[in-house]
Protein backbone atom coordinates (compact mmCIF):
# COMPACT_ATOMS: atom_id res chain seq x y z
CA UNK A 1 0.00 0.00 0.00
CA UNK A 2 1.20 3.36 -1.26
CA UNK A 3 2.86 5.94 2.06
CA UNK A 4 0.05 8.92 2.81
CA UNK A 5 1.10 11.90 1.56
CA UNK A 6 -1.13 13.93 3.69
CA UNK A 7 -1.72 13.66 7.38
CA UNK A 8 -5.15 14.44 8.96
CA UNK A 9 -4.97 14.05 12.76
CA UNK A 10 -6.12 16.28 15.86
CA UNK A 11 -2.68 17.36 16.34
CA UNK A 12 -3.13 19.69 13.58
CA UNK A 13 -6.45 20.99 14.71
CA UNK A 14 -8.18 19.23 11.35
CA UNK A 15 -11.87 18.23 12.02
CA UNK A 16 -14.91 17.97 9.71
CA UNK A 17 -16.45 21.00 11.24
CA UNK A 18 -13.19 22.51 11.02
CA UNK A 19 -12.88 21.30 7.41
CA UNK A 20 -15.90 22.66 6.14
CA UNK A 21 -15.39 26.00 7.84
CA UNK A 22 -12.41 26.50 6.02
CA UNK A 23 -13.95 25.90 2.37
CA UNK A 24 -16.85 27.68 3.23
CA UNK A 25 -19.22 24.99 1.96
CA UNK A 26 -21.20 22.32 2.55
CA UNK A 27 -20.43 20.48 -0.34
CA UNK A 28 -16.28 19.23 -1.10
CA UNK A 29 -15.10 19.48 -4.71
CA UNK A 30 -12.89 17.13 -5.96
CA UNK A 31 -9.34 17.92 -4.62
CA UNK A 32 -10.92 18.11 -1.48
CA UNK A 33 -12.52 14.71 -2.03
CA UNK A 34 -8.91 13.10 -3.24
CA UNK A 35 -7.02 14.18 -0.44
CA UNK A 36 -9.98 13.14 1.66
CA UNK A 37 -9.37 9.69 0.74
CA UNK A 38 -5.85 9.44 2.21
CA UNK A 39 -7.47 10.18 5.42
CA UNK A 40 -9.97 7.28 4.97
CA UNK A 41 -7.44 4.78 3.94
CA UNK A 42 -5.87 5.74 7.26
CA UNK A 43 -8.33 4.95 9.06
CA UNK A 44 -9.19 1.51 7.25
CA UNK A 45 -6.16 0.56 8.02
CA UNK A 46 -5.86 1.24 11.65
CA UNK A 47 -9.37 -0.94 11.43
CA UNK A 48 -6.98 -3.74 10.09
CA UNK A 49 -8.95 -4.32 6.83
CA UNK A 50 -6.73 -7.12 4.96
CA UNK A 51 -3.93 -5.65 3.06
CA UNK A 52 -5.69 -6.46 -0.18
CA UNK A 53 -8.38 -4.87 0.52
CA UNK A 54 -6.58 -1.88 1.37
CA UNK A 55 -5.12 -2.19 -1.91
CA UNK A 56 -8.18 -2.53 -3.55
CA UNK A 57 -9.24 0.74 -2.66
CA UNK A 58 -6.77 2.46 -3.25
CA UNK A 59 -6.97 0.75 -7.19
CA UNK A 60 -10.33 1.36 -7.17
CA UNK A 61 -10.25 4.82 -6.04
CA UNK A 62 -7.74 5.56 -8.75
CA UNK A 63 -9.88 4.46 -11.76
CA UNK A 64 -12.31 6.93 -10.73
CA UNK A 65 -9.39 9.65 -10.67
CA UNK A 66 -8.99 9.02 -14.15
CA UNK A 67 -12.53 9.12 -15.28
CA UNK A 68 -12.56 12.57 -14.03
CA UNK A 69 -9.29 13.06 -15.79
CA UNK A 70 -11.48 12.51 -19.15
CA UNK A 71 -14.57 14.91 -18.32
CA UNK A 72 -12.41 17.77 -16.41
CA UNK A 73 -13.62 21.09 -18.45
CA UNK A 74 -12.63 23.57 -15.71
CA UNK A 75 -10.13 23.38 -12.50
CA UNK A 76 -10.84 20.30 -9.89
CA UNK A 77 -11.71 22.82 -7.43
CA UNK A 78 -14.92 23.63 -9.60
CA UNK A 79 -16.00 20.11 -9.80
CA UNK A 80 -18.36 19.38 -6.52
CA UNK A 81 -19.43 15.57 -5.24
CA UNK A 82 -23.19 15.42 -6.61
CA UNK A 83 -25.57 12.24 -7.72
CA UNK A 84 -24.89 13.06 -11.30
CA UNK A 85 -21.07 12.83 -11.04
CA UNK A 86 -21.40 9.23 -9.51
CA UNK A 87 -24.56 8.26 -12.09
CA UNK A 88 -22.43 9.46 -14.87
CA UNK A 89 -19.14 7.16 -13.97
CA UNK A 90 -21.48 4.21 -13.91
CA UNK A 91 -23.09 4.89 -16.94
CA UNK A 92 -19.21 5.94 -18.19
CA UNK A 93 -18.07 2.31 -17.12
CA UNK A 94 -20.85 0.43 -18.52
CA UNK A 95 -21.91 2.20 -21.81
CA UNK A 96 -18.01 3.53 -23.08
CA UNK A 97 -15.93 1.61 -21.76
CA UNK A 98 -18.27 -1.39 -21.77
CA UNK A 99 -16.95 -2.95 -18.49
CA UNK A 100 -17.92 -6.22 -17.56
CA UNK A 101 -20.42 -5.79 -14.41
CA UNK A 102 -18.12 -7.59 -12.12
CA UNK A 103 -16.09 -5.39 -12.57
CA UNK A 104 -18.11 -2.20 -12.58
CA UNK A 105 -19.41 -3.03 -9.31
CA UNK A 106 -16.20 -4.24 -7.54
CA UNK A 107 -15.31 -0.43 -8.07
CA UNK A 108 -18.59 0.61 -7.51
CA UNK A 109 -18.05 -1.24 -4.32
CA UNK A 110 -15.19 0.94 -2.98
CA UNK A 111 -16.39 3.89 -3.74
CA UNK A 112 -19.41 3.66 -1.91
CA UNK A 113 -17.78 2.28 0.97
CA UNK A 114 -15.98 5.50 0.70
CA UNK A 115 -18.80 7.49 0.64
CA UNK A 116 -20.40 6.05 3.12
CA UNK A 117 -16.86 6.75 5.72
CA UNK A 118 -17.42 10.88 4.46
CA UNK A 119 -21.27 10.88 5.34
CA UNK A 120 -20.90 8.90 8.58
CA UNK A 121 -17.72 11.37 9.38
CA UNK A 122 -20.09 14.54 8.45
CA UNK A 123 -17.32 15.48 5.73
CA UNK A 124 -20.54 15.62 3.30
CA UNK A 125 -24.09 16.37 4.31
CA UNK A 126 -25.78 13.71 1.89
CA UNK A 127 -24.61 10.40 1.40
CA UNK A 128 -23.38 9.95 -2.27
CA UNK A 129 -23.52 6.23 -2.08
CA UNK A 130 -26.87 6.10 -2.19
CA UNK A 131 -26.86 6.83 -5.81
CA UNK A 132 -24.21 4.51 -7.07
CA UNK A 133 -26.42 1.55 -7.64
CA UNK A 134 -24.61 -2.25 -8.76
CA UNK A 135 -24.84 -3.13 -12.28
CA UNK A 136 -27.26 -6.39 -12.35
CA UNK A 137 -25.26 -9.18 -14.28
CA UNK A 138 -25.80 -12.43 -15.79
CA UNK A 139 -25.86 -15.45 -13.13
CA UNK A 140 -23.56 -18.35 -13.94
CA UNK A 141 -21.34 -16.42 -15.93
CA UNK A 142 -17.85 -17.83 -15.53
CA UNK A 143 -17.66 -21.35 -17.31
CA UNK A 144 -15.16 -24.04 -15.62
CA UNK A 145 -12.56 -25.76 -17.56
CA UNK A 146 -13.55 -29.19 -19.07
CA UNK A 147 -11.28 -32.15 -18.46
CA UNK A 148 -9.76 -31.98 -21.92
CA UNK A 149 -8.96 -28.08 -21.32
CA UNK A 150 -6.98 -28.24 -18.27
CA UNK A 151 -4.67 -31.07 -20.10
CA UNK A 152 -3.99 -28.69 -22.72
CA UNK A 153 -3.08 -25.98 -20.40
CA UNK A 154 -0.92 -28.37 -18.40
CA UNK A 155 1.02 -29.61 -21.43
CA UNK A 156 2.08 -26.31 -22.74
CA UNK A 157 3.67 -25.32 -19.66
CA UNK A 158 7.05 -25.43 -19.85
CA UNK A 159 8.13 -26.95 -16.69
CA UNK A 160 12.04 -27.28 -17.18
CA UNK A 161 12.24 -23.34 -16.86
CA UNK A 162 11.34 -22.31 -12.70
CA UNK A 163 8.66 -20.07 -14.05
CA UNK A 164 7.49 -23.02 -15.78
CA UNK A 165 7.33 -25.49 -12.98
CA UNK A 166 6.29 -22.54 -10.65
CA UNK A 167 3.28 -21.89 -12.64
CA UNK A 168 2.04 -25.75 -13.11
CA UNK A 169 2.26 -26.22 -9.40
CA UNK A 170 0.13 -23.62 -9.27
CA UNK A 171 -2.02 -24.75 -11.44
CA UNK A 172 -2.83 -28.05 -9.78
CA UNK A 173 -2.56 -26.43 -6.46
CA UNK A 174 -6.27 -24.44 -7.50
CA UNK A 175 -7.20 -27.68 -9.01
CA UNK A 176 -6.62 -29.60 -5.39
CA UNK A 177 -7.64 -27.47 -2.95
CA UNK A 178 -9.55 -24.19 -5.13
CA UNK A 179 -7.70 -22.02 -2.72
CA UNK A 180 -7.25 -17.96 -4.08
CA UNK A 181 -4.73 -16.79 -6.10
CA UNK A 182 -3.20 -14.19 -3.68
CA UNK A 183 -3.80 -16.42 -1.06
CA UNK A 184 -1.25 -19.14 -2.22
CA UNK A 185 1.32 -16.04 -3.59
CA UNK A 186 1.44 -15.33 0.15
CA UNK A 187 1.76 -18.88 1.33
CA UNK A 188 5.31 -19.73 3.12
CA UNK A 189 7.28 -22.74 3.30
CA UNK A 190 6.55 -23.54 7.37
CA UNK A 191 2.72 -23.33 6.22
CA UNK A 192 2.90 -26.61 4.63
CA UNK A 193 2.68 -29.83 7.01
CA UNK A 194 3.64 -32.25 4.87
CA UNK A 195 2.81 -34.76 7.75
CA UNK A 196 -0.55 -34.18 7.77
CA UNK A 197 -1.00 -33.15 4.02
CA UNK A 198 -2.06 -29.94 4.78
CA UNK A 199 -1.89 -26.18 3.47
CA UNK A 200 -2.58 -23.33 6.06
CA UNK A 201 -3.80 -20.31 4.44
CA UNK A 202 -2.46 -17.58 7.42
CA UNK A 203 -5.33 -15.08 8.64
CA UNK A 204 -2.99 -12.31 7.69
CA UNK A 205 -2.99 -13.19 3.98
CA UNK A 206 -6.67 -14.98 3.91
CA UNK A 207 -9.28 -12.58 2.08
CA UNK A 208 -11.42 -13.20 5.29
CA UNK A 209 -8.84 -12.61 7.62
CA UNK A 210 -9.44 -16.12 9.24
CA UNK A 211 -7.16 -18.94 8.86
CA UNK A 212 -8.02 -22.62 7.53
CA UNK A 213 -6.49 -25.36 6.47
CA UNK A 214 -6.61 -26.77 2.79
CA UNK A 215 -6.10 -30.80 2.29
CA UNK A 216 -3.44 -31.44 -0.73
CA UNK A 217 -3.29 -34.40 -2.94
CA UNK A 218 0.10 -36.46 -3.27
CA UNK A 219 0.68 -34.78 -6.75
CA UNK A 220 0.53 -31.34 -4.93
CA UNK A 221 2.39 -32.12 -1.71
CA UNK A 222 5.40 -33.82 -4.19
CA UNK A 223 5.54 -29.95 -6.73
CA UNK A 224 5.47 -28.25 -3.45
CA UNK A 225 8.78 -30.32 -2.35
CA UNK A 226 10.63 -29.42 -5.34
CA UNK A 227 9.84 -25.59 -5.11
CA UNK A 228 10.29 -25.74 -1.43
CA UNK A 229 14.16 -26.37 -1.92
CA UNK A 230 14.55 -24.02 -4.65
CA UNK A 231 13.05 -21.17 -2.49
CA UNK A 232 15.08 -22.32 0.65
CA UNK A 233 18.40 -22.53 -1.98
CA UNK A 234 17.49 -18.75 -2.39
CA UNK A 235 17.27 -17.77 1.30
CA UNK A 236 13.06 -16.69 0.39
CA UNK A 237 10.53 -17.91 2.91
CA UNK A 238 8.02 -17.83 0.01
CA UNK A 239 7.08 -21.04 -1.73
CA UNK A 240 5.87 -18.74 -5.11
CA UNK A 241 8.68 -16.58 -5.92
CA UNK A 242 8.85 -14.13 -8.58
CA UNK A 243 11.43 -15.29 -11.86
CA UNK A 244 13.66 -11.59 -11.18
CA UNK A 245 13.81 -12.24 -7.50
CA UNK A 246 13.63 -13.75 -4.40
CA UNK A 247 10.38 -11.86 -3.01
CA UNK A 248 6.99 -13.69 -3.29
CA UNK A 249 5.22 -13.94 -6.45
CA UNK A 250 2.91 -11.32 -7.62
CA UNK A 251 -0.76 -12.59 -8.46
CA UNK A 252 -1.27 -10.12 -11.07
CA UNK A 253 1.80 -11.69 -12.21
CA UNK A 254 0.54 -15.13 -12.06
CA UNK A 255 -3.54 -14.55 -13.62
CA UNK A 256 -1.49 -12.98 -16.64
CA UNK A 257 0.51 -16.22 -17.08
CA UNK A 258 -2.68 -18.31 -16.73
CA UNK A 259 -4.23 -16.05 -19.71
CA UNK A 260 -1.10 -16.62 -21.96
CA UNK A 261 -0.82 -20.55 -21.59
CA UNK A 262 -4.96 -20.61 -22.29
CA UNK A 263 -4.17 -18.73 -25.49
CA UNK A 264 -1.39 -20.93 -26.26
CA UNK A 265 -3.15 -23.88 -25.56
CA UNK A 266 -6.05 -22.33 -27.73
CA UNK A 267 -8.95 -22.03 -25.39
CA UNK A 268 -11.37 -20.00 -26.21
CA UNK A 269 -12.84 -19.13 -23.22
CA UNK A 270 -11.12 -17.53 -19.73
CA UNK A 271 -8.12 -18.83 -18.31
CA UNK A 272 -7.41 -17.36 -14.87
CA UNK A 273 -6.49 -18.64 -11.37
CA UNK A 274 -9.66 -17.83 -10.98
CA UNK A 275 -10.97 -20.34 -13.49
CA UNK A 276 -9.23 -23.35 -12.38
CA UNK A 277 -10.65 -21.97 -8.47
CA UNK A 278 -14.52 -22.36 -10.74
CA UNK A 279 -13.11 -25.74 -12.19
CA UNK A 280 -12.16 -27.39 -8.46
CA UNK A 281 -16.06 -26.25 -7.11
CA UNK A 282 -17.32 -27.70 -9.81
CA UNK A 283 -15.30 -30.83 -10.16
CA UNK A 284 -15.98 -31.33 -6.12
CA UNK A 285 -19.49 -31.02 -6.09
CA UNK A 286 -19.49 -33.72 -9.18
CA UNK A 287 -17.67 -35.71 -6.81
CA UNK A 288 -19.95 -35.64 -4.19
CA UNK A 289 -18.80 -33.44 -2.00
CA UNK A 290 -21.21 -31.55 -0.01
CA UNK A 291 -21.61 -27.76 0.15
CA UNK A 292 -20.51 -26.95 3.25
CA UNK A 293 -17.18 -28.93 3.31
CA UNK A 294 -16.64 -27.14 0.12
CA UNK A 295 -17.78 -23.25 1.75
CA UNK A 296 -15.16 -24.34 4.21
CA UNK A 297 -12.35 -24.91 1.75
CA UNK A 298 -13.28 -21.88 -0.29
CA UNK A 299 -13.32 -19.74 2.54
CA UNK A 300 -16.75 -18.27 1.87
CA UNK A 301 -18.76 -16.72 4.73
CA UNK A 302 -22.12 -17.10 2.67
CA UNK A 303 -22.87 -20.37 1.29
CA UNK A 304 -24.77 -18.25 -1.46
CA UNK A 305 -21.08 -17.02 -2.65
CA UNK A 306 -20.19 -20.98 -2.99
CA UNK A 307 -22.93 -21.31 -4.88
CA UNK A 308 -21.76 -18.74 -7.62
CA UNK A 309 -18.96 -21.13 -8.26
CA UNK A 310 -20.01 -24.35 -9.40
CA UNK A 311 -21.66 -24.64 -12.71
CA UNK A 312 -23.26 -28.08 -13.75
CA UNK A 313 -23.95 -28.19 -17.32
CA UNK A 314 -27.33 -30.41 -18.56
CA UNK A 315 -25.16 -33.90 -18.77
CA UNK A 316 -24.18 -33.53 -14.78
CA UNK A 317 -27.54 -33.06 -14.37
CA UNK A 318 -28.73 -35.71 -16.03
CA UNK A 319 -26.65 -38.26 -14.61
CA UNK A 320 -27.04 -36.88 -11.19
CA UNK A 321 -31.00 -37.91 -11.89
CA UNK A 322 -29.67 -40.89 -13.34
CA UNK A 323 -28.48 -41.88 -9.97
CA UNK A 324 -31.08 -40.59 -7.57
CA UNK A 325 -33.86 -42.73 -9.80
CA UNK A 326 -36.35 -42.55 -6.65
CA UNK A 327 -38.97 -43.31 -8.99
CA UNK A 328 -38.81 -46.75 -8.96
CA UNK A 329 -39.07 -47.05 -5.47
CA UNK A 330 -43.09 -46.59 -7.21
CA UNK A 331 -43.66 -49.23 -9.72
CA UNK A 332 -41.30 -52.45 -7.26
Amino acid sequence: MPKTRVKFNNSNGVTPNTFMQNFGKSNINITQFTLLHEKFMEAKTLEGLAPRTLEDHVKHFKFFKKYIETIQRTELDQIFLSKDLFKNYVAYMLLEKKYAPCTINLRITSLKCYLNWLFKEKYTTENYSLYLVRVKRPQDTILPLTKEEVKKMLNVVDTGTYAGIRDFTMMIIILDCGIRPQELCNVKINEVDFKNKLLKVNAQTAKTRKSRELPLSKQSLHLLKQLISISEENQSPYIFMSSQTADKLDHNVAAKNFEKYGKRAGIKKRCTPYVFRHTFATNAVKKGMDTFTLQRIMGHALITTTRQYVQLDTRDLVRSHEKTNFLNEYFK
